[in-house]
């Protein structure tokens, strides 16, 4: 087999923050940043993996270190457990910056090992591969929210996913739509796994479970329920719950929002979105929050709302298109003058199709 390649976009989710993992549903699409992956097979159990940021590294299939960077490949062939290996260079930017370049290239070299040992994977399949990578060998208390984005994902289309179901809702972008979308790095890397993420995963089936006896997920307790027993909830969990149920009827209020072209009103739920992250979920560090309200500040700007985990990396914005170049800059300068130490970038991100 020739050299291939495939490109794997990295995605952000508007509104939906937290609550994949619980069953919620929950919005996303895709950018055209992501992993580009080309690669080749090797008539052995080897693979052999170069990086134009980590350097090169080679393993045999079976192997695990959770510490290497390599680590995302090694997850993906223990999942799919081929025959043969292959040889591969991987390049994308943004690592670890919230927009789920983990899933990214998790799901590029799921689909790689596939396409060299001939296997053929539905788009269900890779969904459900991706997130056993992560949960059950990367151990991330994750959700579906990465992997279905990645994969359904539409350039002209806002993707309202149920988690559950694995359904996929594409809400196609109004011909009157004048908004772009701003995506403001902090300059802060952060690894999910090694943020509270997993610790806040755990209070949720915590809050599930003292609500309805048996629930696993929050997504299993009728909001009746919640609302009839939140106040003899310890309060850690309680605002947990809090922001589970307020932030799936934000997913659902945006959706309406988006198919009616209301950018404002989109905006103001990504900004509720980000107060009940703060508030209930207790993500966000300090310099994210302050790159939140200098993004939501800025004049253009309908709303933002964190990227990712929520404890550094991105904030995501709408903007009004014709500004979105200026906000752009402003809340550059903004920014950088107050932490000129980190490597911060904002720009507009163009949205794209799915895995490729």
């Amino acid at each position: 087999m020739s050299l291939e390649t495939l490109f794997s976009p990295y995605r952000i989710c508007p509104i939906g923050a937290h609550i994949d993992h619980q069953g919620g549903e929950v919005l996303g699409r895709t950018i055209k940043l992501g992993t580009t992956l080309e690669y080749q097979p090797l008539d052995s159990k080897e693979i052999r993996i170069t990086s134009e940021h980590f350097g090169k590294a080679k393993f045999v299939i079976g192997t695990l270190d959770k510490t290497h960077w390599i680590r995302y490949a090694q997850a993906a062939a223990r999942v799919l457990n081929p025959k043969r290996g292959m040889k591969a260079h991987v390049t994308g930017s943004l690592i670890g910056s919230g927009l789920s370049s983990s899933a990214s290239v998790g799901l590029a070299y799921l689909k790689a090992l596939a396409d060299v040992n001939d296997i053929e994977l539905s788009n269900e399949q890779l969904v459900h591969l991706d997130f056993e990578l992560e949960h059950d060998q990367l151990g991330l208390q994750n959700g579906l929210l990465d992997p279905m984005s990645i994969i359904y994902g539409k350039k002209n289309a806002l993707l309202f996913m149920d988690t559950v179901t694995g359904s996929v809702f594409p809400v196609i972008d109004p011909p009157s739509n004048d908004s772009a979308w701003v995506v403001a790095y902090s300059g802060l890397s952060r690894e999910l796994t090694k943020s509270g993420f997993n610790v806040r995963v755990a209070e949720c089936h915590e809050a599930a479970a003292f609500l309805q006896k048996g629930a696993w997920k929050l997504g299993d307790v009728p909001q009746e329920i919640f609302e009839a027993k939140k106040f003899s909830l310890p309060e850690n969990i309680r605002k947990r719950a809090d922001h589970f149920f307020s932030e799936v009827e934000r997913v659902h209020l945006g959706r309406q929002a988006w198919a009616e072209s209301d950018a404002a009103r989109f905006g103001q739920l990504m900004n509720q979105s980000c107060a009940s992250s703060i508030r209930n979920y207790k993500s966000g560090s300090d310099v994210l929050i302050q790159l939140h309200e200098i993004v939501s500040s800025t004049s253009g700007v309908y709303g933002s709302r964190f990227s990712g985990g929520g404890y550094g990396g991105c904030v995501v914005a709408l903007a009004e298109r014709d500004l979105a170049e200026t906000a752009c800059k402003k809340i550059a300068e903004k920014y950088s003058a107050i932490h000129p130490e980190l490597p911060s970038q904002v720009f507009v991100a163009e949205t794209g199709d799915g895995l490729q």
